[in-house]
């Protein structure tokens, strides 16, 4: 026993140092160097791996269920979270990327003459930072990657206010600028896998994301003059300059869009179902967007005489689906009149009618029933921003896809929209219905209007560049969904009103990036719309729980950490404090 207990001991002690050592750095040895394994990694060759290596980390699963807490995605939308949910993603993080991140950091704050490098590392570390407030709240983060640190080693990094981290990363965020703006000969570009070395683009990338925080913490903090000077700097205006990380196509090492390879690389889609009311609201309402984010994989019908085929289609294990299996109506509310009404199918429907819907095959928000063998059935991700396929319509005499689904056969150079232009546009309009700038509802309709015009000219460019098969849609359906919105604006009686129209935009329009998505509902309680649960197992997620790993391991946590939980206890901006 005394032998387990030591050998228990020694692992504890591993781990707890693994935590806060980067996987590249992790001995420090005097003796013989190795050319071929040198102890430091410059900027230009550390960053892109950040980069990615982050942007993979903060799109894949954890980006899938901030989708499902907010039923864009049936990605945990059950909230059945544990202490092991995301310890994979814990351990990832801080010893991967941020690690390796905040060495980029010490390299460029001692060399001194790399401004450059150091600013992008520092938005960059503000950017992530802020996101683990967003998610887990108090984390690691002052003393979190001193492992290494010969001075002051530490292997049990204590964990820090989310208030104070948030001051940190605005204070990272005007330093960043200063840097940028200084005088530096270096090539930036072999460094840079995001702006290709664009000391202004990433300026603007700094004001967006200073914009972003003092827009989530409007409620605990008085922003307004922050917020107004923040508006007079450069900010990402267009969508050239959006802040994303675009994964590549190769598969060894793969490194192409996390939603992809979980879609497309094995035999059939086995990504998680995406949303029964995103996709029938999209369908209903003819959002151009549509074929570009589903690809749907079959016309079939399937025959309900037959108990394999039943048993298959959704919402049949699940008592008070709102949407079923849309194509047979299978739900609580008459989806066939609500789409003949606004002309989206014909009255009676059409084969072809039926043939399509057949495809809009997912799940109704919380519907916990066992996964059938239907990989071949659902609806995938499409051409954005997974980087699958678009949706051509094309199938076979048996219904099933012309372009299959699986093995490997589309693309994968997906992206990770960061902070866009459009996402900006939504970040000032709502400054003007809060209150926080001066402005009228007009002035945030321009907004508005020009976020949604402006994304979806993005997605259908992003589309046609990645899979020639994608159509640029009709001029007139554009406009169409385009005046559908701004007749839902202009029907809105108060700002309140509106600003929930614009955030129900910011659901369709935010696919991709989940977090964003979160944080808006949790800061507003909007879109107000969405459908609850048919079943869940706990309360909405104010945050994520903690890492069990580092509840059991760090010798710094403290009872305040132990006795966190995920849906009773909020982040530090969270004034709602939402439950259902």
């Amino acid at each position: 026993m005394n032998l387990i207990k030591y050998r228990f001991k020694k692992i504890a002690a591993v781990l707890s140092v693994l935590f806060v050592v980067t996987s590249c750095d992790i001995f420090d040895l005097d003796i013989n160097t190795d050319p071929n394994n040198p102890t430091e990694v410059t900027p230009d060759l550390l960053l892109p791996s950040v980069m990615y290596n982050a942007s993979a980390s903060f799109a894949g699963g954890v980006n899938s269920n901030t989708h499902g807490f907010v039923g864009a995605i049936a990605s945990a939308d059950a909230f059945d979270l544990s202490v092991t949910s995301y310890t994979g993603l814990w351990q990832n993080l801080y010893t991967g990327p941020l690690k390796d991140l905040d060495e980029v950091i010490k390299f460029t704050t001692n060399a001194g003459n790399l401004p450059g490098y150091l600013g992008i590392a520092q938005v960059l570390k503000a950017y992530y930072g802020s996101m683990l407030v967003d998610l887990w709240g108090d984390v690691p983060y002052f003393t979190a990657w001193n492992g290494n640190n010969l001075a002051e080693p530490n292997a049990n990094p204590a964990y820090d206010g989310g208030s104070a981290i948030y001051d940190d990363c605005l204070a990272l965020i005007d330093a960043a600028i200063v840097n940028l703006s200084a005088t530096d000969p270096t090539n930036l570009a072999s460094g840079d896998a995001i702006y290709g070395g664009s000391r202004t683009n990433w300026i603007k990338a700094a004001n967006s994301l200073k914009l972003r925080l003092l827009i989530q913490t409007r409620l605990v903090r008085d922003n307004k003059a922050a917020i107004a000077a923040v508006l007079g700097q450069p900010l990402i205006n267009t969508t050239s300059e959006d802040w994303q990380f675009q994964f590549g196509k190769t598969l060894n090492p793969d490194n192409r869009h996390p939603w992809y390879q979980a879609a497309y690389t094995g035999a059939e889609n086995g990504y998680s179902y995406l949303s029964h009311q995103m996709m029938y609201e999209m369908f209903r309402d003819g959002d151009p967007r549509f074929p570009f984010y589903f690809k749907r994989q079959t016309t079939k019908i399937l025959n309900f005489d037959d108990p394999t085929e039943r048993s298959t289609a959704p919402c049949t294990q699940t008592v008070g689906c709102k949407y079923g299996y849309l194509v047979l109506n299978t739900g609580t509310f008459n989806t066939r009149a609500e789409l003949q009404a606004a002309g989206r199918i014909s009255n009676p429907p059409t084969a072809a009618d039926n043939a399509y819907l057949a495809g809009i095959f997912g799940r109704d928000r919380g519907d916990r029933a066992g996964v059938p063998l239907d990989g071949s059935l659902r609806t995938a991700p499409g051409v954005y921003p997974a980087g699958g396929y678009y949706d051509d319509g094309g199938f076979n005499s048996g219904g099933a896809g012309l372009r299959k689904v699986g093995s490997n056969n589309a693309f994968g150079n997906g992206i990770f929209p960061m902070i866009t232009s459009s996402m900006v546009k939504f970040y000032r309009a709502e400054a003007i219905l809060t209150g926080q700038v001066a402005g009228t509802a007009d002035n945030a309709k321009v907004l508005f209007e020009a976020a949604l015009r402006e994304h979806i000219a993005k997605v259908v460019a992003f589309g046609r560049a990645v899979d020639a098969a994608s159509v640029t849609p009709s001029s007139a359906s554009v406009e169409s969904y385009v005046s559908l919105w701004l007749a839902k604006w202009d029907a809105a009686p108060s700002n309140d009103a509106k600003l929930n129209v614009l955030l129900k935009q910011a659901w369709f329009s935010n696919l991709g990036n989940g977090h964003e998505i979160y944080n808006a509902f949790r800061r507003t309680g909007l879109p107000n719309d969405i459908m609850a649960p048919l079943q869940r197992v706990r309360q909405f997620a104010l945050r994520l729980p903690y890492s069990l790993d580092d509840l059991t391991l760090n010798q710094s946590v403290t009872d305040k950490e132990r006795s966190t939980v995920f849906d009773q206890n909020e982040v530090f901006w969270d004034v709602l404090k939402f439950k259902f």
